[in-house]
C-alpha cells in the first residue's frame, strides 16, 4: 500500500479534481471546468449568506418556487449566481433550477458544451432566517444529444 504524502484536508477541491482528471486519458477539461464553476458560485452563494441582512437579502421574495415553496431574496440571487457563473463557459448545453420554471438552454451568442446542470442554489433557504445550515445541491449530467 503506498503512503498518502499529504493529509487529506490538505488538498483542494480543484487539486483533487485535477488529480482525478489526469488518470483519465480522453479528459478535456471541460468537466473540471464545470466543477471548478460550481466551487465558484457556492463560493460567492456563501459569503452572501454570511452578510444576509447586511445587504439586504434576508426574508421572503414574494414569488413562489416551481416546487410551490416561497423564494428567499437569496434563493432568487443565489439561482442568478448560478447561472452568470456558468453561462459563459463554454461547458454547458443547458441548466436547469429549483427555482426557474424552465430549462434554461445556452444562448447562441455564447459558446455550447455537452454538460447539463441541474441545481438547487440554495437548499434549505426557508432556515435562513433563524440561522440554520444551508447548502447548494447539483448534478452534473451528459447532455444525451451530445453522446
Amino acid at each position: 500500500m503506498k503512503a498518502r504524502t499529504e493529509a487529506p484536508l490538505d488538498q483542494t477541491l480543484t487539486e483533487f479534481i485535477i488529480d482525478e482528471q489526469r488518470k483519465v486519458p480522453h479528459a478535456t477539461g471541460n468537466f473540471t471546468a464545470v466543477v471548478n464553476d460550481i466551487r465558484i458560485a457556492c463560493k460567492r452563494i456563501a459569503n452572501l449568506v454570511g452578510k444576509g441582512s447586511l445587504v439586504d437579502l434576508a426574508g421572503k421574495a414574494g414569488s413562489i418556487n416551481v416546487q410551490g415553496e416561497d423564494q428567499a431574496k437569496l434563493d432568487i440571487v443565489s439561482d442568478e449566481i448560478f447561472y452568470r457563473t456558468h453561462v459563459r463557459s463554454g461547458t454547458l448545453a443547458g441548466m436547469v433550477s429549483e427555482e426557474i420554471d424552465d430549462v434554461r438552454t445556452i444562448p447562441a451568442e455564447y459558446p455550447r458544451g455537452r454538460y447539463l446542470l441541474a441545481y438547487d442554489p440554495l437548499d434549505g433557504s426557508s432556515n435562513i432566517d433563524v440561522n440554520v445550515s444551508v447548502g447548494s445541491i447539483f448534478s452534473v449530467l451528459l447532455d444525451p444529444n451530445e453522446a
